[in-house]
């Protein structure tokens, strides 16, 4: 599952930039294992973390989705998230980061929000 900012909906509507990571990013898409942690509990918890009061809400991309387009996801712990995994853009260089968010952002899209 990926957290999506509100600065990542477009009139309501999930933008394919959420899908793709940022220069600080160094490549690597950050999101949560739903095996471990259900789309709501991981919005809330993001709300939480980044003092919002709404967020664009959970979307999805399976790591079977992820694995079609050559993308690796790589579980990732960190303290205060032990769903967190990432999602190896890098691998692929940065020309190409792009045009693969463009596809997970299709599969997320195709998929639905998942919470709220």
């Amino acid at each position: 599952m990926r957290q999506v900012h509100p600065n990542m909906m477009q009139e309501g509507r999930l933008w394919s930039g959420a899908f793709t990571p940022t220069a600080a990013d160094n490549g690597l898409l950050s999101a949560d294992r739903d095996s471990i942690i259900s789309p709501k509990e991981a919005y809330e918890r993001y709300l939480k973390l980044k003092a919002l009061t709404q967020a664009g809400g959970s979307w999805g991309v399976s790591i079977n989705e992820f694995k079609t387009m050559g993308l690796v996801c790589y579980f990732d712990p960190i303290p205060d998230n032990d769903a967190h995994v990432l999602v190896d853009f890098a691998a692929h260089g940065a020309d190409k980061e792009k045009g693969l968010g463009k596809l997970a952002y299709a599969k997320a899209s195709a998929r639905g929000r998942l919470y709220p």
